[in-house]
């Protein structure tokens, strides 16, 4: 049996990563920003059936605090990276989305590196990397990426 971190345990995509990797009886951590949060947390607690309950923790991590990324991480077979700040409107400084998504990549990938038991780190994309395109079914490559020039959000102008 793994044992898998997942960052940003309740968002929408990890939500769903959790959710298998439970039903795949893996041992899950998943990092929150605070366990205190019943709102955020609440649909991870339903994932924690009683087949599943030894195999859920959460975590309070934040992903400019490095020390809280080298916990999470320790003892992890697997990282799976999708933590990410996702504003709703345009922050007023670019940096408020932009450093928190590097530098908090950076943090686990360096925990990750430097935590002997890891073999692999998975780290998703922002869905406001194809942002702006009406969405079909086909493949998406890397000739789909927009132009940030074009774009209203912080990874953008």
């Amino acid at each position: 049996m793994s044992k898998v971190l997942v960052t940003g345990a309740s968002g929408y995509i990890a939500l769903h990563v959790v959710d298998i990797l439970l039903k795949q009886g893996h041992k899950v951590r998943g990092t929150v920003r605070s366990i205190k949060d019943e709102t955020k947390i609440a649909p991870i607690k339903k994932l924690n059936t009683s087949s599943s309950s030894s195999n859920l923790e959460l975590v309070e991590a934040e992903l400019l605090n490095a020390d809280s990324i080298e916990k999470a991480v320790q003892g992890m077979d697997y990282v799976i990276h999708i933590a990410s700040p996702l504003p709703l409107a345009n922050p007023s400084d670019e940096n408020e989305v932009i450093r928190p998504a590097l530098e908090g990549t950076l943090n686990v990938l360096r925990s990750a590196y430097s935590n002997k038991t890891v073999k692999r780190v998975v780290v998703t994309s922002s869905g406001l990397a194809i942002a702006g395109y009406k969405w079909e079914e086909r493949t998406y490559t890397e000739k789909d990426w927009p132009n940030p020039d074009l774009m209203p959000m912080a990874y953008g102008k």
